[in-house]
């Protein structure tokens, strides 16, 4: 929750409510660092992880990208992997630095291949880096793998809420039947 209220100051300009917002996550910081990551199986990810998360949120997204980087390497699970290299591609796309997110997005996808916000975020990084033919690629396999159209799918979540897609659809004919067949299933419910 201090999370989502720090994100909700910066965007609506709040320098009161963003304050609130730090010192909440401050001292949520600070139990979860004396708790151990709240007793986390593997506190020596989840301390950094949760940390680049906050930070992030507060609009430190350079220490985000730092912090996360040490989570990385404790990354122990497959899921960790591609939860702390996802999160670090997305940040560096965010940064204007799509080309370096590329090789964590790699990471990312060598520990979960069919991840739709891997794949989502893979082909945020490609178009970025002048490479809509692979953008391209990645939103046709999303369109033939069947178990992800769903309204309530990670695709239709990501086609919903994914920044920077709907002008990345002029490029890719895969991505305009994408948001085609969203608004049909929006249409139908």
């Amino acid at each position: 929750d201090a999370c989502n209220l720090a994100h909700r100051a910066r965007a609506i300009g709040d320098a009161a409510m963003h304050e609130r917002a730090r010192v909440a996550i401050a001292d949520l910081l600070e139990q979860y660092d004396a708790t151990d990551g709240d007793g986390h199986a593997h506190p020596a990810w989840a301390r950094p992880n949760q940390r680049a998360m906050a930070q992030s949120a507060l609009g430190d997204i350079e220490a985000a990208v730092r912090t996360e980087a040490v989570a990385l390497r404790y990354a122990d699970t497959p899921r960790r992997v591609v939860v702390s290299a996802g999160n670090i591609a997305d940040r560096l796309i965010r940064l204007d630095r799509a080309d370096e997110a590329i090789d964590y997005i790699v990471r990312a996808w060598n520990a979960a291949p069919t991840s739709v916000p891997v794949m989502i975020t893979a082909a945020r990084a490609f178009y970025l880096t002048g490479q809509p033919a692979e953008s391209e690629a990645i939103f046709a396999e999303l369109a033939e793998i069947a178990s992800l159209h769903g309204p309530d799918s990670d695709l239709a979540a990501a086609l919903r809420h994914e920044h920077g897609l709907s002008e990345m659809a002029a490029e890719c004919p895969s991505l305009r039947s994408l948001f085609d067949w969203l608004d049909a299933v929006e249409a139908g419910s």
